[in-house]
């Protein structure tokens, strides 16, 4: 209670407040563990991008210059999910922005099929730490049988 009355007496100031509570709440944050606004079939490519909370508005603000792309904040900028709105998924230019932004990883998450054939799912790794990946991808799963051609 005491939380929610200093939340209302600071963030008053800037305009009015609504308080949610009980089913509306829980369908909030469903909506924001679905990621509810990109949820909408159109197929776009999606990424989930993990950067210091401190530069994600302004590596978004970058971006946006260079290609056509919705964000949706989470964890204070940390976690940035990025819908690119004309179906290239620029993982060159995103990857390039976030390493200029202080680092990361993007996963790419949904696009075309051909798209996810020619693209690395995850942030390419230096060299040493993909051959140390791929030793340890070879000690547990010696057949290739767990995700094959995606993982180390």
């Amino acid at each position: 209670a005491y939380r929610i009355a200093t939340l209302k007496t600071l963030l008053g100031k800037a305009g009015p407040l609504e308080e949610i509570a009980g089913e509306t709440s829980k369908a909030l944050w469903r909506d924001i563990r679905d990621i509810r606004p990109f949820a909408d079939g159109s197929g776009k490519p999606v990424w989930r991008v993990s950067m210091t909370p401190a530069q994600g508005h302004q590596m978004v603000l970058t971006l946006r210059m260079q290609a056509a792309v919705s964000a949706f904040y989470d964890w204070q900028g940390g976690l940035v999910w990025l819908r690119m709105e004309e179906g290239d998924p620029e993982a060159a230019l995103l990857r390039g922005l976030l390493r200029k932004h202080g680092g990361g990883h993007a996963t790419l998450v949904r696009a075309a099929p051909a798209h996810r054939a020619a693209l690395p799912v995850f942030e390419p790794q230096p060299p040493a730490l993909a051959a140390l990946s791929q030793r340890l991808k070879q000690e547990f799963d010696p057949k290739n049988i767990l995700n094959p051609g995606r993982m180390a």
